[in-house]
């Protein structure tokens, strides 16, 4: 069998050894951790999920990335709903028109969106909302909870986040996803990565940088970088700029739910969390008591969000060690996923992703 090896234990990475084994691979994957699943990886306390690495929602339009997830693990209904605690209330994100009027500021709301140009201003994040929305609706619900999620003004962030995470609907559609396929896996996600993972050798605890692949890779075999660039070049052209989160874990052994959905967005600059979650909701209608609740604090040295910045210096610098590996010659070098390619993107994107690049490996040899 053809050798072939995967940096990175993810979802991206797992998807690519899957199929790269199901190429007739001899696939070796190397995770620096000692379990699969990357910042997807979900846990249980008194069978009650949670999630350490904030929420996952599975969701998606690819129909062929559903059917191979659907085939692998027992996927639960679920159709993912965010509020917003904003001064004591719910409201839905998105918003949604046809609630705003419960608050005080309404008026000077209505008149915002009379006024509101045709075409979104791209300069920044806070202009992109505030061409959408107004300065007041992006003030109560989007200014706080940016500058405590990034530690920076809307201001220095790229316009390019705002497609992705900010909507002023009117349709009543109250799901955060309109895609045709969404549910949780009923056994977490943790078994999802380990039925990707079927036949291949899984090393872990063993970090792989570029100096380390004269020894786990022969000469001319693809490699599939999932590992973030930087870190996979020890940062030799120095440190990209992440954001990080943690989360404290609570655990309320007498409460069936604590909170109305599985994650309530927190913008106020007064409470130190950005959002609560509670993943037991994906389990569906329970009535057994107990529930962990985590509070995600932003400002970890974790490497969970690439820092899109308005000027795009972070994208140029992310260019550099793109061209590092463009330009290795002893193996065959591919980025796949979110750390490598420094990117955002959802976890059926990140599977689709790994299968493509394992086709393409594949079909060079």
């Amino acid at each position: 069998m053809k050798p072939a090896v995967v940096i990175g234990a993810g979802l991206t990475g797992l998807s690519a050894a899957h199929t790269l084994a199901g190429a007739g691979y001899a696939v070796t994957v190397y995770e620096r951790e000692y379990v699969v699943g990357g910042h997807a990886r979900s846990e249980t306390f008194c069978d009650v999920p949670y999630e350490p690495h904030g929420a996952h929602i599975f969701h998606t339009t690819d129909r062929e990335v559903w059917e191979l997830v659907s085939a692998l693990v027992e996927m639960l209904p679920y159709r993912h709903r965010v509020v917003t605690d904003l001064r004591g209330e719910f409201f839905s994100w998105p918003l949604q028109l046809d609630e705003l009027h419960r608050l005080d500021e309404w008026g000077r709301i209505q008149d915002e969106l009379a006024a509101l140009p045709g075409d979104r201003d791209a300069t920044n994040f806070e202009t992109w909302c505030v061409s959408q929305m107004g300065v007041t609706l992006y003030e109560l619900f989007i200014e706080g909870y940016t500058g405590k999620q990034w530690g920076l003004p809307g201001s220095k962030l790229s316009a390019a986040l705002g497609p992705k995470r900010v909507e002023l609907r009117r349709d009543g559609n109250r799901d955060l996803f309109r895609d045709p396929y969404q549910g949780w896996p009923a056994r977490g996600y943790g078994a999802l990565a380990e039925a990707l993972a079927g036949d291949c050798e899984v090393v872990l605890g063993r970090p792989v940088t570029v100096h380390d692949l004269p020894y786990v890779a022969p000469r001319g075999a693809p490699v599939i970088v999932t590992a973030a660039l930087d870190d996979f070049f020890d940062q030799r052209h120095g440190p990209l700029d992440w954001r990080g989160v943690s989360t404290a874990a609570h655990w309320l052994p007498e409460v069936v739910f604590s909170q109305p959905t599985m994650v309530v967005n927190r913008p106020s600059p007064d409470v130190p969390y950005t959002r609560t979650i509670e993943t037991k909701h994906a389990l569906g209608d329970s009535s057994t008591p107990g529930t962990m609740v985590m509070h995600e604090f932003p400002g970890a040295p974790a490497k969970h969000y690439p820092v899109l910045d308005a000027d795009g210096a972070n994208r140029l610098a992310h260019q550099r060690y793109e061209y590092d590996l463009a330009t290795y010659d002893r193996n065959p070098l591919a980025a796949a996923g979110r750390l490598a390619h420094y990117t955002y993107i959802n976890m059926d994107q990140a599977m689709r992703e790994g299968f493509n690049v394992a086709e393409r490996c594949s079909g060079q040899q």
